[in-house]
């Protein structure tokens, strides 16, 4: 007998793959040469309507505000919204800037003429321009970042709502700061925006009205500057837009005429694309400038976005404050936000996954996510937010990347120069491996912070291991807490960690464990103080008598540095200052030397194998003959970061026996040329007497022949992938010493 329950679901099955299998393909080109296409990308994306189906946009920039909303793809068959084959368009979020009338007017170097748009942003050609400020700092030069040197100091004599300068410089200026937009690093780990209530010239203080609510008042290492007002136009490369009269004036950059060629760009747009319930989405090969994206939920309409996938996307300048607007709101930039209801992210929240994107130049945070699940892979972050003005209220504290996710993975990313406090700072049950972390806090903006920090929560179950941090003023890796609120149960291992100022690893709570890792030097490669730590696994915080890490495990460390923490007694730093030994229930084979260093190939050179087998503990033990050398961070169609870095001068020739590289994305065989002439070393082939020869499985390659001292050597590694013949790549230098 027929079966009609088994027949109807066979015959849905059916109609179901027919219609995965009649997914199409659409294209954006604006002057329709291609089949299935259309001239705009949101009439693309509108004819999305199925599981596979594809928007593909050729080259070319688009200036769109784009709604992706209702689309159901499959993990099998996402819905992707992708650059057509391998160009990649580019959504712009501003638009050229001409003055009313044609013609800019002059008044000494200060050009200024009323124009059609409210802008927040405005670039030079390619430059971006700065705010009118005081101190004066700017782009090009990436002063805007340092805190130490183009910021005004807090006196400790300061009061909420009245900031008083600690030296003369505000009232030597002569300025009236009244209206200005006060950028002000009065919370520690915490920078706030005001506006100037009164301010007179020739005065060191100023007033402003205090909203903060509850913070860490630190004046001590306050720092605040002042911008968004015309008194404060005086420097090349800054601006300054009133909206009251829509008047924009601009003092071009160093050198610079302002030409008929000359293109003036502003910002008028926060997001060009915002996803809307739709889930299994892929976006790929796209670029964004001076404008990003958003997925978001409708916590009402009860619509949610999942499976979201951002692949190979690049943002420059992907967000940028409105304070030339007079307005204090946090920068609102890429954010991914997949809960269901409101509060922090559920188990049935969204996944996501952010692949091969890079983020530069953004004013603010440059991505924040909500997920159930996350992975962050291969991504890079460079010279994002240089005021890290991320808070409203007094706070917890933010970082480049704000994950709010309950598993947590990120791997392979690099993140360079950025300016907030913390640069990773992940969600639940984090995996945290093959980072790269160089210059976090560059300018030193903020106090706190870590290249890696993990909040209380956080710890539990956490996975720190193979990263390198390294050249910043915070400590590399943090568990932070106040005792008795402490995390437990997180791991750091196998972590290089190197020229911090602040210290290398520092290990608030208990049942932790420290293994593997390397930690040294201050952040100008100075020894640190043996009053300091580079390995920090503390019995007491200071005078805080509550004792931590009682059953935490320290084995196989090496250190310059390491200890438990200085001695308090009621409160009070006990002099002569001493400290403990590291603190924990299992501490054993770890390595404290003062000269670690010395016992290393070349440390200064990111070589950090140790020269003889009395180090066998470590994220590199003794191994003479190893084919592999981990090195983190992202990686690209090509060999990178090279060991011993390009342009060093100061390689150890007696030292250097092998040359070292990351491999290319998905690639495991390298051909490596090494010479002492530029042009030969970049011709090269498998024929020449340059060529060292073919690594496959590994990335060290040994060389048969000692360096000379005081040498140039110039190499070269290329790669080859999935059997395809040799991609040459970059030809890389070093001089020995």
């Amino acid at each position: 007998m027929l079966n009609f329950k088994s027949f109807g679901c066979a015959v849905i099955l059916i109609l179901i793959l027919i219609s995965f299998a009649h997914s199409a393909v659409f294209y954006t080109n604006k002057d329709g040469s291609l089949s299935s296409t259309f001239k705009t990308v949101s009439d693309c994306v509108k004819a999305l309507k199925k599981p596979g189906d594809e928007c593909q946009i050729q080259k070319g920039t688009y200036r769109e505000e784009i709604t992706v909303s209702g689309l159901r793809g499959t993990a099998a068959d996402p819905i992707v919204i992708r650059g057509y084959k391998d160009e990649r368009p580019t959504f712009d979020g501003t638009v050229d800037i001409k003055p009313v009338g044609g013609t800019w007017k002059k008044n000494g170097d200060i050009y200024y003429g009323k124009i059609n748009h409210r802008i927040w942003q405005l670039f030079f050609d390619d430059l971006m321009m700065t705010n009118a400020r005081w101190p004066d700092a700017n782009w090009s030069s990436k002063t805007v970042f340092d805190g130490k040197n183009h910021w005004a100091k807090t006196s400790e004599s300061s009061q909420r709502g009245k900031i008083i300068d600690r030296g003369t410089s505000l009232q030597d200026s002569g300025k009236d700061m009244t209206g200005a937009m006060a950028v002000l690093n009065i919370g520690s780990w915490n920078t706030f925006v005001a506006k100037v209530d009164s301010h007179k010239p020739g005065q060191n203080y100023f007033t402003y009205t205090d909203t903060f609510g509850q913070i860490s008042f630190n004046l001590r290492h306050g720092r605040f500057y002042m911008e968004d007002k015309l008194e404060l136009l005086d420097s090349p490369e800054e601006w300054f837009f009133d909206k009251s009269t829509s008047i924009l004036y601009f003092i071009p950059p160093k050198g610079a005429n302002v030409l008929t060629t000359t293109k003036l760009r502003g910002k008028i747009q926060t997001y060009a694309l915002t996803i809307k319930d739709s889930q299994h989405v892929v976006l790929k090969n796209v670029d964004f400038f001076g404008t990003t994206l958003q997925a978001i939920p409708s916590f009402d309409k009860k619509t949610y976005v999942d499976d979201i996938k951002l692949d190979s996307l690049n943002f420059d300048y992907p967000c940028a404050s409105e304070r030339m607007l007079l307005d204090n709101a946090v920068t609102l930039c890429t954010n991914i936000d997949g809960r269901k209801t409101r509060g922090g992210p559920k188990l049935n929240s969204g996944t996501f996954t952010f692949f091969n994107n890079t983020f530069h130049g953004a004013d603010g945070i440059p991505l924040t996510y909500y997920a159930a699940e996350s992975r962050l892979e291969n991504n890079l972050f460079t010279y994002n937010d240089w005021t890290s003005a991320n808070s409203l209220k007094g706070d917890g504290g933010h970082s480049t990347v704000r994950a709010f996710s309950r598993k947590d993975t990120a791997i392979r990313n690099t993140l360079i120069n950025n300016g907030e406090g913390h640069g990773i700072r992940p969600g639940f049950l984090p995996d945290v491996t093959l980072n790269r972390v160089i210059g976090q806090c560059w300018g030193l903006q903020q106090n706190d912070g870590a290249g890696i920090h993990l909040t209380i929560h956080q710890q539990k179950n956490s996975h720190i291991d193979h990263n390198w941090v390294h050249d910043s003023p915070k400590y590399g890796i943090r568990f932070d807490g106040t005792p008795p609120r402490v995390g437990v149960l997180g791991t750091i291992s196998n972590n290089v960690l190197f020229r911090l100022d602040a210290g290398g690893a520092q290990m608030k709570g208990d049942y932790h464990t420290a293994l593997n890792n390397l930690a040294f030097d201050t952040k100008n490669g100075s020894p640190r103080s043996l009053l300091d730590c580079s390995l920090c696994v503390w019995k007491h915080v200071r005078g805080n008598q509550v004792e931590i890490n009682k059953h935490s495990t320290v084995v196989g460390n090496v250190a310059d540095v390491g200890n438990g923490g200085k001695i308090f007694q009621n409160g009070k730093l006990v002099k002569p200052v001493t400290v403990r030994p590291l603190h924990g229930k299992t501490v054993a084979d770890n390595i404290i030397d003062a000269n670690i260093k010395d016992k290393l190939h070349d440390p200064d050179n990111e070589d950090f194998r140790p020269l003889t087998n009395s180090i066998r503990v470590g994220p590199y033990p003794y191994s003479p003959t190893s084919k592999t050398y981990w090195i983190p961070g992202r990686q690209l169609d090509k060999a990178s970061s090279p060991v011993p870095p390009h342009k060093s001068t100061t390689v150890i020739a007696a030292h250097r026996d092998a040359l070292m590289w990351l491999n290319g994305y998905g690639c495991d065989t390298h051909d490596v040329y090494l010479g002492t002439k530029s042009g030969a070393v970049a011709s090269a082939d498998r024929g020449s007497g340059e060529f060292v020869g073919t690594v496959t499985g590994g990335n060290v390659a040994y060389l048969k022949n000692s360096l000379a001292v005081g040498v140039k050597y110039y190499w070269r590694v290329d790669v080859m992938c999935g059997g395809k013949s040799a991609d040459k790549g970059d030809v890389w230098f070093f001089t020995t010493v």
